[in-house]
């Protein structure tokens, strides 16, 4: 199964919607949005009931009360899911994000926040940062993440980027994990 990664969509899901129309045909059910304006979140589920919305609530939903972090098991792998606001990850340290996946005995953990996209395993686990798909730091171009899931095990994970006339190309922090 393929697992759609956001966050940081900031009130605007345009991007969002054009990457579920074309991927839920090749059987994405499931989106994981790591906050900030967990209203969008909420939107693409009335706009696609087809597809289940996991999300996390990050530092610009305050107000809207909720969980800022929390864990989900999809095809048997358990996914730590946190916005990243509490942790380093704005400064490049994913360092606590890798030990509270450890403490809740996941081994795939996903954040946001940064609006910079980030892949890499360290002491066993995987951690995605998909970036920003409304207002990228790292790049000009809008982001996201992608876990491929079987058997409980990560069989794929990558970050594509969106560039001129809507293009999907791989994003060059994709290497990094392809070379561990």
């Amino acid at each position: 199964m393929k697992v759609l990664v956001i966050s940081d969509t900031h009130g605007n899901i345009e991007h969002a919607k054009m990457i579920l129309e074309r991927i839920i045909p090749l059987g994405v059910t499931t989106v994981l949005h790591c906050g900030d304006y967990v209203s969008d979140a909420r939107l693409l589920e009335k706009f696609y009931p087809q597809v289940t919305v996991h999300y996390v609530y990050g530092n610009c939903d305050v107000g809207f009360g909720g969980e800022y972090s929390t864990v989900v098991t999809i095809e048997g792998v358990s996914i730590y899911m946190s916005h990243g606001h509490k942790y380093g990850v704005k400064w490049g340290d994913y360092d606590e994000v890798m030990i509270d996946a450890l403490a809740h005995e996941t081994r795939v953990a996903v954040c946001g926040h940064s609006h910079e996209a980030h892949l890499e395993r360290k002491q066993g686990v995987l951690i995605m940062n998909p970036g920003s798909l409304t207002m990228p730091r790292d790049s000009r171009y809008p982001s996201y993440g992608i876990l491929e899931l079987k058997d409980g095990k990560v069989i794929e994970a990558k970050i594509l980027q969106i560039i001129e006339n809507n293009k999907i190309v791989e994003h060059p922090t994709s290497n990094i994990f392809r070379s561990k």
